[in-house]
């Protein structure tokens, strides 16, 4: 059976997609939200959808935060996302293929990367189809890391005065490729760590390598610190649990961390420094947009502007009592409409 593509008309995007592929069993939503600034950059995550709805919501809420990261982190790029459902389906050679096929089809408006449960592999799968796949060449979890490490510095001079994080507690949520990662180089500069997972392995691994304290998956928002790191999956920080929080800031990796906009006003009334996800998680985009221009031998120059570049919302926010979620819009927004 050939690839399937049907519009989606969605008012604010410039196109998104449906592309089916009944022998893969390739089921794909590609959503391109906006491509002023260049071509739409975004990786495809790999999930297990329960409904079309939810596939569909996933995509054009995640194209919409890469429009602003790739906008607020200095990069020349667009915003994209795809996902593709994975519910009852294997993961193949075949599926990636198609997927790949799609993004062909759309003519270098969407160059693709990986996301969650996407891993080289598929992507190496993808190129063989398409030439608009990047990441193979580059580990983005170490860049994205290091990006967090520099934000979580300028934070806390921002709430202390002071950009050195020894002694400073951060509760991690998640220890994955970026929370474990993140979790060694606060360890290295004597930070006070606690972290939770929902894999048993991932925490097994990490404690061979540094001294933290655990926490339940469930607890962890509870603790008291100085920064929470949200490092797994999106609205982390919600209505049931913002009462719980008993920190002074927010610094982590995972996408659309808050539920909504009205999260970040409760955090700025409660006097709970925002650090914005797309911006400080941004150090992995930056990694691919480096590979795409061939700039590589500056890449750890634009991971530590990630630091000043939030410097500027913080100070922005504060000054007009602003939340910094509006704040990193307009400056997002300024860019791409300049």
């Amino acid at each position: 059976m050939p690839l399937k593509i049907e519009d989606i008309k969605v008012k604010g995007y410039e196109r998104v997609i449906h592309a089916t592929n009944a022998t893969t069993k390739l089921d794909c939503v590609i959503a391109i939200h906006n491509t002023k600034l260049g071509p739409s950059l975004g990786g495809v995550r790999s999930w297990e959808y329960t409904s079309f709805e939810n596939q569909k919501k996933d995509a054009l809420r995640l194209s919409e935060a890469m429009t602003l990261k790739n906008s607020v982190c200095g990069i020349n790029f667009g915003g994209g996302k795809a996902t593709l459902n994975l519910n009852n389906i294997k993961k193949t050679p075949e599926l990636y293929q198609s997927y790949a096929e799609a993004v062909e089809a759309l003519n270098g408006s969407y160059l693709t990367a990986g996301d969650v449960n996407t891993f080289k592999e598929d992507l190496i799968e993808c190129s063989k189809i398409s030439k608009y796949v990047y990441g193979i060449n580059v580990e983005t979890s170490g860049p994205t890391s290091r990006g967090l490490f520099y934000a979580m510095k300028s934070t806390n001079k921002f709430i202390n005065n002071n950009n050195d994080l020894k002694n400073v507690h951060v509760a991690i949520s998640g220890v994955g490729k970026v929370g474990g990662k993140l979790a060694m180089l606060l360890a290295k500069v004597g930070a006070k760590i606690t972290a939770s997972s929902i894999n048993s392995e991932l925490i097994k691994k990490l404690k061979s390598e540094i001294d933290f304290t655990e926490a339940k998956p469930e607890d962890l928002f509870k603790t008291n610190c100085d920064i929470i790191s949200p490092c797994a999956l999106g609205n982390a920080i919600n209505q049931s649990n913002k009462n719980q929080l008993k920190c002074k800031a927010i610094v982590g990796a995972a996408n659309n961390q808050l539920e909504n906009s009205e999260i970040a006003e409760w955090l700025l009334k409660n006097k709970i420094v925002y650090s914005p996800d797309y911006l400080v998680n941004s150090g992995g985009v930056v990694a691919i947009a480096s590979e795409i221009n061939k700039t590589e031998n500056l890449l750890e120059k634009h991971l530590e502007k990630i630091g000043d570049r939030l410097n500027q919302v913080l100070e922005e926010s504060k000054k007009n009592n602003e939340s910094t979620d509006l704040v990193v819009r307009r400056i997002a927004f300024e860019r791409i409409n300049s």
